[in-house]
């Protein structure tokens, strides 16, 4: 029987795995090339996101863009730079965990539910101070949005009543059903990607009027007539409301 040189085995065996690990990091090379990314980095970028989704309920995938174009308001027309918005309301779930982390007291429910249903009792510097919070968390640079702002994404480039047109359609809006819905729901999002523009609660902006803020987008409480694009409401900057939320923005 021939007798196995061992010392021989082990170098041929060490050359086959330096070409087999030398064919890897080929590959390695060719798929890189073709994603145009590196895996590692797309990687990093789907933990990032799950990290941020994980500590404050939203992640980039919860921001619709909404393009620069101008916008009619009144006799006026303005030029509105390109942004980000959250694609929903802020919600309980978003507004809880700033609440933990800061010590505040959570706002009240009024026992139909927290979650995804959009957070309600709130009033504009309660709005303020959870952007500023999340600015400073995740290096987002959040805002309220102005009012001319929030109609220009609202519309997403329509004139008529609602951005599908000028009947009040149920699949777009919640309007009086006696309490707040989740968000997203049933309805549809408009052409920008952007949930519950019309009903569910009146959103505050940044635009003041007087020393009141300005809500927009009406809420559950209200009729069509109150859900355009263009209704109006308004307020003081430390009164809440169980039909009163807000929505963000980035720049």
């Amino acid at each position: 029987m021939e007798k196995t040189n061992y010392a021989e085995e082990n170098i041929r065996l060490q050359k086959k795995l330096e070409h087999l690990e030398s064919e890897l990091e080929r590959t390695k090379l060719q798929l890189t090339h073709c994603l145009g990314v590196p895996a590692q980095k797309k990687i990093k970028q789907s933990s990032e996101q799950n990290e941020l989704f994980s500590r404050y309920k939203l992640c980039e995938a919860n921001w619709s863009e909404i393009p620069e174009s101008k916008h009619h308001v009144g006799n006026n027309t303005k030029i509105i730079s390109a942004f980000k918005m959250l694609n929903t309301p802020v919600t309980f779930e978003m507004f809880d965990r700033y609440c933990v982390a800061t010590g505040q007291q959570p706002p009240g429910d009024n026992g139909w539910g927290r979650e995804n249903r959009p957070v309600i009792n709130v009033n504009y510097q309660d709005a303020l101070t959870y952007t500023r919070w999340l600015s400073e968390q995740t290096g987002w640079h959040c805002r309220i949005p102005t009012e001319a702002q929030w109609e220009y994404a609202c519309r997403a480039g329509t004139y008529t009543d609602y951005w599908y047109g000028s009947v009040p359609d149920p699949r777009m809006m919640v309007m009086g059903t006696g309490k707040t819905m989740p968000t997203p729901g049933s309805r549809l999002a408009n052409p920008w990607d952007l949930y519950d523009m019309h009903g569910n609660v009146w959103e505050w902006t940044a635009t003041t009027k007087g020393d009141e803020y300005i809500l927009c987008g009406g809420s559950w409480y209200n009729k069509a007539n109150w859900l355009t694009s263009s209704a109006r409401n308004i307020s003081y900057p430390n009164f809440s409301h169980n039909n009163w939320g807000f929505r963000i923005i980035r720049q």
